[in-house]
């Protein structure tokens, strides 16, 4: 599989990062900015990607992780996926500025839930995916809705006595990749 942009009647190769195989693009936004995941030079993980200017650039993966994937890009350039360890345990992200952060770390420090993949965002940052309920280990979707600065430092104020620190987790099997039903959420993710 190659990811392609198709422009003026022609499709134009994305290119790849440094892989033979395996190359999709998942979004674009009104700047020509295209997100996906690409497999990296040893064919053996893929890494997400932003395309720009003619240009495929690795956004990475997170700390300790194996594979990455970008699912959107907002007009903003602000993209947002998931990134796995070797072991299929995937958790979501935010790439902006050239610095991709673990979602989760933007959550209220007593969250009920953890974030395994971040699927839009929007020009205003709202971010919907799904996440894992930690107390009963059902997959739920939610909605990251962005706070401005003195709400967020009103909240780390009134957290500053609870751990940030994100629980060590292994998933469990029906929410490993590909456990879940990634048919019908690519399906959801395409509308």
């Amino acid at each position: 599989m190659r990811a392609v942009l198709w422009e003026n009647g022609a499709a134009i190769d994305l290119g790849n990062l440094g892989g033979t195989t395996n190359n999709l693009a998942f979004d674009i936004n009104n700047r020509g900015q295209i997100v996906g995941k690409s497999n990296a030079s040893s064919d053996t993980t893929s890494h997400a990607f932003l395309w720009q200017e003619g240009t495929m650039s690795d956004l990475g993966t997170l700390a300790g992780d194996f594979s990455s994937q970008a699912d959107a890009i907002n007009s903003k350039g602000q993209v947002v996926g998931l990134s796995c360890d070797a072991s299929g345990n995937c958790r979501a992200f935010l790439w902006q500025n050239g610095v991709m952060t673990d979602l989760n770390t933007l959550f209220p420090a007593n969250s009920a839930l953890f974030a395994l993949e971040a699927l839009e965002i929007n020009a205003r940052g709202m971010i919907t995916g799904y996440a894992l309920q930690v107390s009963t280990g059902q997959i739920h979707a939610f909605v990251a809705t962005p706070i401005a600065d003195d709400t967020a430092e009103a909240a780390r104020s009134a957290t500053a006595g609870l751990t940030s620190a994100r629980p060590t987790l292994t998933l469990p099997e029906n929410a490993r990749k590909p456990g879940l039903d990634r048919a019908r959420l690519g399906a959801l993710h395409a509308q």
